[in-house]
């Protein structure tokens, strides 16, 4: 299967997300993530999250740069539709490349169209 790299979907200016991990107290902001911006705020969000987690494990990780989006084709998981996407990230404190995976589910997609309309 051939991969699509998209850059084209952005999001509004406005407050910059931060999330916080559930496992610890680790927090990341969109603001440490350069080229955040062209994710969607669903992906922004995942995204987020997996990094807060990353942090509760070693809080040297970030600042991070994305350094490629992957978006492939919708499939079943489950009873659900899922969109898996890779985010190729560089981490430049410690200057490593990793890939984040997530499954954006079609439930997050309509909910994540509403909220822009």
């Amino acid at each position: 299967m051939e991969r699509k790299v998209t850059n084209e979907i952005k999001d509004e200016p406005g407050e910059p997300i931060e999330v916080r991990s559930k496992m610890g107290e680790a927090t990341v902001s969109e603001l440490e993530v350069k080229g955040i911006e062209s994710l969607t705020p669903m992906e922004k969000k995942h995204l987020l999250l997996q990094l807060a987690r990353d942090r509760v494990k070693d809080s040297s990780a970030g600042p991070w740069e994305i350094v490629d989006i992957f978006r492939e084709e919708w499939r079943a998981v489950k009873d659900t539709l899922a969109q898996p996407v890779e985010v190729d990230l560089r981490d430049t404190g410690r200057n490593s490349l990793f890939r984040v995976l997530l499954d954006i589910t079609q439930l997050e997609r309509q909910l994540e169209t509403q909220e822009q309309e």
